[in-house]
């Protein structure tokens, strides 16, 4: 009796085996989408179901080399010339204009789907060009009196033979949106950059108050959203910006339109929120059913803030009164003698400045178009490739630039769809609405879609400004995808071959900025918030990268992103005749980031190296402990033992998940999915749904933007926040946010570590 009931136990062991077993493996055994992959001409394959060769036979290996040859500049030019051809703001007819030819060109390239989603949000505009009262800055002669001097209403055109539309009334006047609008009046004080360290100098420094006053800073080195947040804080009335040619311009080279420099009367137009989506539904996305916090109880500026010139700037900072600045504070404008203020120099002391802000926060549609190409064995897991399509102006290279190659690259996977090829995971084209407002299409986008995210999308690839000089590449990313870079980097010819410099990665490696890592690859840079690969790796922990080609920024010492960034003048002709003639290197840019694309949607294996992630975070960890953090955090007497124990743990799990991997069988579908699932799912284990301090849609523990400039990032960003000016720092809880923050950081650490390990 007892054996009887032994055998009906093993039969039913074996029968739910063989169930999860039969379950499992029809995923892979379903009949493909019409048009999936077609074996080889006269193959002797035995006769087995199609979806289970499909999901043990290697890559097509000849579509790596027809997507690279394929690649052709002149179309990528065609299609700038139109995305360039008229301003294209978010909220605007000509943006959805563009966002319908993107998905008609998908669909006729031979993608299987391509829509819009549209969400309403909250955007700001300047006023129209027909309204009596406008943007401006003035100096008057004494508090409440005549106006001297005006600042410029727009950007006047400079080449017109080849820039006739400047000037037009479809193009915004220079602003930063969501300022606060209002019209004061008030003396000046100078506060460099707008950094909270230059307002602690003039504090703390040099006992100079920037209470009451009107603040003006230059452009550069942070996020021009971080520097109104600092004069607001810091008590500022209101805050100017100005390029200053000494970080916009090299000297004795010509400006536009005889060169790619930003002349003085051009400016530079910006958000002024970071990038955490539609401000009036944070954290869910901005659907007909969405609840919208009311405007005043959002985070927005309140102070007036307005852009301007270095011709303009000219008129206030040549009269200002005070000290004269240090020299790292000077910059170059001609007969200028920098000075901190406040207010002007005693034959102008009662001269005052007035800024008059009529600038209006409205609602409007923002709109994003999703290509599709469905993979033929794994069609639930998504490598997206995604760009902004929306322009302060004609954004012939912030994001035309990178729009143009991605439709070029959407062609050449479309053509191999028509010819029956697909590849094994699905691809999705993403053309974002909003970006420049603060990433808010592809933020809206993956609020909506997070949960579906969470569990299929493999990675996001960027590609935005792909375009901004010609000497190397600039590429940032999560860790596990650097090998995925180089080893695209070595397959794709250089644009401009010389000696030993015959691929991307030979030059690369050479002109490396940051100096080849200890293995002696060209070094991916760290991700921050610039562009859209932001929501992916913040809210959703999706792994990333961001690609562009740049100058040389040794021999080319400024620190603008580039010159004539969100000017009106950055036209189809500045790309055309200055920065890429001939479009060789938006060709190399487009057979770059298709071949990455190809790779993470072919391999059997995923290219994603957890063993790399696991010696950056390593590397973090190190140079928090021997810094200044962890010096201060050892005279506190708080222990890093337990981060050391996490950082090894992962260290060790990621090492054994890597020898697993290359000890895998590759024609056991299972296994394979389950490595798969491990590798693309390891960075959600960085995600903390609380967030960061104060940041609760930053949510990655290991690096993340800056809280003092979203440009940038920091990595263990919640250490580092809490750390941040502590001495300074008056509230008795500190040292307990602290601990706290580096307890969230052990524990996210050794969850990573947990998805790794083998599955029992």
């Amino acid at each position: 009796m007892a054996s009887g009931k032994v055998v009906f136990a093993v039969s039913v062991v074996l029968l739910v085996v063989g169930l999860v077993v039969g379950i499992l493996l029809g995923h892979y055994v379903t009949a493909p989408a019409a048009g999936g992959n077609k074996p080889p001409s006269g193959s002797s394959e035995p006769t087995v179901p199609k979806s289970y060769q499909d999901a043990v036979r290697k890559p097509d290996s000849s579509i790596s080399g027809r997507l690279i040859n394929g690649i052709n500049p002149d179309k990528i030019r065609e299609n700038l010339e139109y995305l360039s051809a008229k301003s294209h703001v978010a909220g605007s007819a000509v943006s959805l204009e563009q966002a319908e030819w993107i998905r008609d060109s998908w669909l006729e390239q031979g993608l299987d789907k391509a829509e819009l989603t549209t969400y309403n949000v909250l955007l700001s505009y300047p006023p129209e060009k027909n309204d009596s009262q406008q943007n401006r800055i003035e100096l008057l002669t004494s508090s409440g009196g005549a106006v001297e001097f005006t600042t410029q209403l727009r950007e006047p055109p400079l080449d017109p033979d080849t820039d006739t539309p400047v000037g037009d009334l479809d193009i915004l006047a220079p602003f930063n949106a969501y300022s606060g609008s209002g019209e004061i009046e008030g003396d000046i004080v100078y506060v460099n950059y707008g950094r909270v360290e230059d307002f602690h100098k003039l504090e703390r420094e040099l006992n100079i108050s920037v209470i009451g006053k009107i603040c003006i800073a230059r452009y550069g080195k942070i996020f021009r959203g971080t520097k109104a947040a600092f004069a607001e804080k810091s008590g500022c009335l209101g805050l100017i910006l100005y390029s200053d040619p000494l970080d916009y311009t090299v000297a004795g080279e010509p400006v536009y339109p005889d060169g790619i420099y930003l002349p003085g009367t051009g400016t530079q137009r910006g958000t002024l929120m970071s990038g955490t989506g539609d401000p009036l539904t944070p954290g869910y996305p901005a659907i007909d059913s969405a609840y919208r916090t009311p405007i005043n109880e959002t985070n927005l500026p309140n102070i007036p803030v307005h852009p301007i010139g270095y011709n303009d700037a000219a008129h206030f900072l040549g009269i200002m009164g005070g000290e004269e600045t240090s020299s790292d504070w000077a910059g170059s404008i001609s007969n200028v003698t920098y000075r901190y203020g406040p207010g002007f120099n005693a034959t102008n002391q009662d001269k005052k400045v007035a800024m008059r802000i009529f600038t209006e926060n409205r609602m409007a549609n923002a709109y994003n178009t999703i290509g599709t190409i469905r993979g033929s064995v794994e069609p639930d897991r998504y490598v997206i490739i995604g760009n902004h399509r929306d322009a302060w102006g004609y954004g012939a290279v912030d994001p035309s630039s990178g729009t143009a190659c991605m439709m070029e690259i959407s062609r050449l996977f479309g053509s191999f769809v028509k010819d029956g090829w697909r590849p094994r995971r699905t691809i999705m084209f993403a053309s974002w609405g909003a970006e420049e407002y603060g990433l808010i299409g592809s933020n809206e986008w993956v609020e909506e879609y997070i949960q579906k995210l969470g569990g299929r999308a493999v990675a996001y690839l960027n590609v935005d400004t792909a375009v901004i000089g010609t000497y190397t590449l600039g590429a940032f990313g999560t860790p596990n995808l650097h090998k995925t870079v180089h080893q695209a980097a070595q397959k794709i010819p250089d644009p401009n071959p010389e000696g030993k410099r015959m691929t991307v990665y030979d030059t690369w490696k050479e002109r490396d900025f940051f100096g080849n890592t200890v293995d002696g690859n060209p070094t991916v840079g760290d991700l921050g918030s610039g562009s859209d690969y932001a929501s992916f790796l913040q809210l959703a922990g999706i792994s990333a990268i961001d690609l562009r080609y740049t100058f040389d920024r040794i021999s080319t010492p400024i620190p603008a992103f580039y010159p004539l960034y969100h000017s009106v003048y950055e036209t189809f002709t500045l790309v055309d005749r200055y920065l890429d003639p001939g479009f060789k290197y938006h060709k190399a840019m487009s057979q770059l980031m298709g071949e990455i694309a190809r790779n993470l949607a072919e391999s059997i294996l995923l290219p994603m190296d957890v063993g790399v992630y696991a010696e950056y975070v390593m590397g973090y960890y190190e140079n928090l402990r021997q810094g200044n953090i962890g010096q201060r955090l050892t005279q506190e007497g708080i222990s890093l033992v337990y981060m050391q124990d996490a950082v090894n743990e992962l260290s060790e799990a990621a090492n054994a998940f890597v020898r697993r991997v290359d000890a895998a069988d590759r024609t056991d579908v299972l296994q394979v999915r389950m490595l798969n699932d491990q590798m693309h799912r390891f960075e959600r284990a960085f995600i903390d749904p609380q967030g960061l301090p104060g940041r609760p849609f930053v949510r990655h523990i290991v690096f993340a933007p800056s809280s003092r400039d979203a440009y940038s990032n920091d990595k263990f960003p919640g250490i580092v926040d809490t750390m941040f000016d502590i001495d300074n720092n008056p509230d008795p809880e500190k040292w307990n946010h602290v601990k706290k923050q580096l307890s969230v950081a052990i524990f996210t650490i050794k969850s990573a570590a947990s998805v790794l390990l083998e599955v029992a």
